[in-house]
């Protein structure tokens, strides 16, 4: 995020080297989309600093330009959705269910594990991780590990529970049981255009809410409980900038995402695209990963 903030301040500081209105104004644009920010508030920001120049006799200072830049900035993140992550009531009586998915490489495995952290130990809660990709070869072990590392329980495949949905329904079934305060549950890393995968996440997604059923039809079967999961948190890489968008774009009319967690902003200059894709998407930034270490989660 440093990386993001310096070269975009950077490059509006030489902005203002002397040459004419009209120039800075397609320079700042530039710029603006260079940091990823995207074409939407990038128009937005050009705008209100032409009809602010328009309106008044007074010369644009830096710290005018950046002042805009920041209101606009906060504008663009405001969304609908709740930024904060939303919990079961307590009233339900039941654990909250984090359904996180991603594609392969994105960081989810280890995110899961570093949210874990945080909820034992910032938020005192009994964890569970439901170790739902079966497809990549190492993926549990590498869950187990961050388990571990977490403090925390998992529950995995086994000889007779075997497919991703299974494997959910056992965690489900343990959470309740032993009344767990959360579970988070890792899906098999996939990309967008995957549809026999996706069918599985959206079979996955029912079973959530039949087990989590609060009453029954007539005929004493279970009515999806539509307000679970608490969250479908898509997790991507910001390195990927822009290209991040389009994916973002497929799961949520798929799936259906309540937000994202941004991964590897430590390591990228593009924290830009954290604005571009709230705004393009109108889904909000939950999380951030700021670092490999497992307190390095926002």
């Amino acid at each position: 995020l440093a990386k993001s903030r310096n070269r975009l301040l950077q490059n509006i500081e030489g902005l203002f080297t002397g040459v004419s209105p009209e120039q800075v104004l397609d320079d700042l644009q530039d710029i603006l989309l260079q940091a990823d920010l995207g074409t939407k508030t990038a128009e937005d920001i050009v705008a209100e600093v032409k009809s602010l120049r328009e309106d008044s006799t007074k010369m644009l200072s830096k710290d005018d330009l950046k002042s805009i830049m920041r209101g606009k900035l906060i504008e663009a993140l405001n969304t609908e959705l709740s930024g904060a992550i939303q919990f079961s009531p307590l009233v339900d009586k039941t654990p909250t269910v984090l359904f996180v998915m991603g594609a392969n490489g994105m960081g989810k495995t280890t995110t899961i594990g570093k949210l874990a952290h945080r909820l034992r130990n910032e938020g005192n809660q009994t964890v569970l991780l439901a170790a739902c990709d079966t497809f990549r070869a190492g993926a549990v072990e590498q869950l187990q590990q961050w388990a571990e590392r977490a403090q925390v329980d998992m529950v995995g495949p086994s000889t007779k529970v075997t497919t991703p949905s299974a494997v959910l329904y056992a965690a489900l079934d343990k959470g309740i049981a032993e009344k767990y305060d959360t579970i988070l549950v890792d899906t098999s890393g996939r990309l967008s255009n995957n549809d026999q995968l996706t069918a599985e996440l959206k079979k996955m997604k029912k079973v959530i809410q039949k087990r989590l059923s609060r009453e029954n039809d007539e005929e004493g079967k279970p009515l999806p409980n539509l307000q679970v999961p608490h969250e479908t948190l898509l997790v991507l890489d910001a390195a990927q900038g822009r290209m991040a968008l389009d994916s973002a774009k497929v799961w949520n009319e798929e799936i259906g995402l309540s937000g994202l967690i941004l991964t590897k902003l430590d390591g990228s200059a593009r924290g830009g695209s954290v604005v571009a894709i709230s705004r393009d998407i109108q889904l909000p930034v939950k999380l951030i990963g700021v670092g490999e270490g497992i307190e390095d989660l926002r």
